[in-house]
This record gives C-alpha cells, sequence and structure tokens, in this order.
C-alpha cells in the first residue's frame, strides 16, 4: 500500500506513523511546504512543495501568525502532476485550513484517490460546533476524518465524530524494552521539551520547583532556540531561575535533532510539561515510552495517553498545583518508579504499534465515493 502525508511541516509527532507503515512494508511518502532545524529525516526525507506565483503574492500581501506559511501552495497543474507521479493509494491531509492542504485534497478528490482529513481536535466534539460540523460535511461525502487525540468511547464513530489514531512510539520496539529497564537515578532529572514560547509553562514550573526547592532535583530544559526571541527568552529563564535560587539545578539543551532525543529522554526520570491549551503535545508521549513518568496539563489534548487521576496532571495556571504534583513524586525512590512503570503501561497500551497500523490499514480498504477526472 502506498501513504502519502501531506502537511504543514514534517513534525516529529509523524516519523512513529512513518516508522509502523515503513516497517510493515508500504511506501510512505510526506509532501510539506517548508522544513525546520530539528526534523528527523532518518527514515525519509520530505518533498518540499515549491510555492505557486499565486501563493507568492498571496503571501507577500498577508501576513499571519499561524507557523509553517499557511498561504503557502503550488500550482494545481503540478501538484495535480505530482500526485500522479506518487501514485498513492491514501492520501492524509492534515486539516482544511491550510492552503497547501486545500489544493492536496482537491487533487486527490478528482484523482478517485482515498482521501483522509487529520486533526487534533476532541473525537467527540459537541453538535453544532464548528469541527462536529466541518467534519459532518466531509462524512457526508464519504470523507472520513481521524484525530490524535484520544476518544474513552470505543463505540463506533457517529456523526460528527473522527476515529482515534494515536501518536506512536518514536522508538522501535527492541528499544523501547531497553529503555523500560533501565535503572531510576536519584535524585531525580526533570525534563521539560517544549518550543520557548510563553504558553508552554517553563516559568510557572520554576516557580513550582521553588516552592519545593527542599526536595533534590535538577531540571533541564530542551528546546529550540533558532531565532533571537528563543535566546533572550532562554537568558530571561537564567535570570528567573537566579532570582528563585535555582539556577545551579537548571541546565539548557537546545536544538538536540530528534534522532538524538533518546539520549535526553533515557538521562531523565520525570518529564512536566506545563503547556496551557496545547492541542497535541508529543513529549509527553515521547518520554512516556521513553520510560520516564510524566505530569501534564490537565486540558492537554493527549492528556489521555497519561494515566487517569490528579496524580498525572495539574492545573497549569496554578504553579502550587504543579508543585503538589511534582512533590508527591518526588517524596521517594519507590514513588517516582512506580509512576515510570504505570505511565509505560498505560502508552503501551493505547498507542501499540499492531493498533496504530491496522487503523491504517482500515483506512486503505475503506470504500470511498469516487469522482474520477481522466
Amino acid at each position: 500500500m502506498r501513504y502519502l502525508f501531506c502537511l504543514p511541516r514534517y513534525h516529529t509527532n509523524a516519523v512513529p506513523w512513518v516508522r509502523i507503515l515503513t516497517s510493515a512494508g508500504h511506501h510512505v511518502a510526506v509532501d510539506v511546504v517548508e522544513t525546520g532545524p530539528t526534523e528527523n529525516h532518518t527514515l525519509l526525507s520530505p518533498n518540499v512543495m515549491a510555492p505557486s506565483a499565486l501563493s507568492r503574492r498571496i503571501m507577500r500581501r498577508r501576513s499571519s501568525g499561524i507557523p509553517n506559511s499557511p498561504f503557502s501552495f503550488p500550482s494545481l497543474i503540478s501538484y495535480w502532476r505530482h500526485l500522479r507521479a506518487e501514485d498513492p493509494d491514501v492520501v492524509i491531509v492534515r486539516g482544511v485550513t491550510r492552503w497547501f492542504c486545500r489544493v492536496a485534497a482537491l487533487c486527490t478528490v478528482l484523482q478517485g484517490r482515498r482521501l483522509v482529513i487529520y486533526d487534533q481536535e476532541d473525537a467527540t466534539p459537541p453538535a453544532w460546533s464548528s469541527t462536529w460540523v466541518r467534519r459532518t460535511v466531509f462524512q457526508c461525502l464519504g470523507i472520513p476524518h481521524f484525530t490524535s487525540r484520544l476518544s474513552s468511547n470505543h463505540a463506533r464513530v457517529g456523526t460528527g465524530a473522527a476515529v482515534s489514531l494515536p501518536f506512536g512510539s518514536p522508538f522501535g520496539p527492541a528499544q523501547v524494552e531497553e529503555l523500560r529497564k533501565r535503572r531510576l537515578q536519584w535524585p531525580p532529572r526533570i525534563l521539560m521539551v517544549a518550543k520557548y514560547r510563553e504558553r508552554k509553562g517553563h516559568s510557572a514550573l520554576l516557580r513550582a520547583l521553588a516552592a519545593i526547592s527542599e526536595s533534590q532535583f535538577s531540571v533541564t530544559f530542551c528546546g529550540e532556540e533558532a531565532t533571537q526571541s528563543d535566546a533572550a527568552f532562554c537568558q530571561a529563564l537564567v535570570q528567573e531561575a537566579q532570582t528563585l535560587g535555582l539556577a545551579d539545578r537548571l541546565q539548557f539543551r537546545n536544538n538536540v535533532a530528534h534522532d538524538e532525543m533518546l539520549s535526553v529522554f533515557s538521562s531523565h526520570d520525570l518529564l512536566i510539561l506545563p503547556s496551557r491549551r496545547e492541542p497535541a503535545a508529543i513529549s509527553p508521549i515521547e518520554a512516556a515510552w521513553a520510560g520516564c513518568a510524566v505530569l501534564i496539563s490537565r486540558d492537554s489534548g493527549t492528556r489521555g495517553y497519561i494515566p487517569e487521576g490528579r496524580a498525572y496532571d495539574f492545573d497549569a495556571e496554578d504553579p502550587a498545583d504543579i508543585a503538589r504534583a511534582i512533590a508527591s513524586l518526588l517524596a521517594r525512590p519507590e514513588d517516582l518508579s512506580l509512576a515510570r512503570d504505570v505511565c509505560f503501561s498505560r502508552i503501551s497500551s493505547v498507542a501499540n504499534d499492531d493498533e496504530i497500523l491496522r487503523l491504517f490499514k482500515a483506512f486503505a480498504t475503506k470504500r470511498m465515493r469516487r469522482w474520477r477526472l481522466v
């Protein structure tokens, strides 16, 4: 089977899907509008779609705070030819709000190929919400949606709902088995993997750690320092850590390539992500597969990958609540060790390779309305 992903960027969350499909003998290609410095191109190199003349004119006139060039798209003729040459059985587009994904979806439908839309919204959104309406319209056209958010309802997908297709493990089965058996380090090493943005919650984590400074720990911030703004953000965090008395416990590991992140996760035992309104955080999933305990914001889109209960989440707006969750795991080595095991058990039950492969195969075999244009 031949799969084609059409994405704004080849983000790290898609790499496990590529690994799982290619390991099963399927052909996979990825089309994007741009690439980033920390992407993992070990399994494949994405095809960068050059913007059309019309797209370049639009981008010159319109600015957007949305990353990854939302107005960039190739010409219909060039992408039509590209799609015919690639000849995929299934085309998976990342939503339909970006112009590239719209062009890809249109060409896919007109060529009579199997189109699937991927988003990061709730699996079962409220009736008549914008997500519900959009999915319902596409369902009427025979075009399914899947979401990276997990659903608690395992029944048949209803009107306006999407199939839950989990993010997978970035590591191979042999690596995972070795990672989960690694020894606990004490004093514990805390890790936060996130872009240097205000909403990610770096400052809230520092304030929470300052509240429990009597505990032994060190903390690592791992992110992408690609701009002057990123550098300034890191420097501000250093200053805040000094003010809070945490400077000697804080270190940075920036611009680590995705295929080298294994060494980062395996040298830590607890990952914390206090990001606010995060649609689909991937670092907690990767950390759980690497044998780390995970604490995550209560409203995160990937909260369902982590065990249920207040022991594994917190209110990202409240440093005191973050401190409460951390303190419970730092009290004794056996508490942190148990949390590591529980997080691994949860992730391996909801996001294993076999289930993800089954769902991708199901998209390839289900029928859709064919409007082939020849």
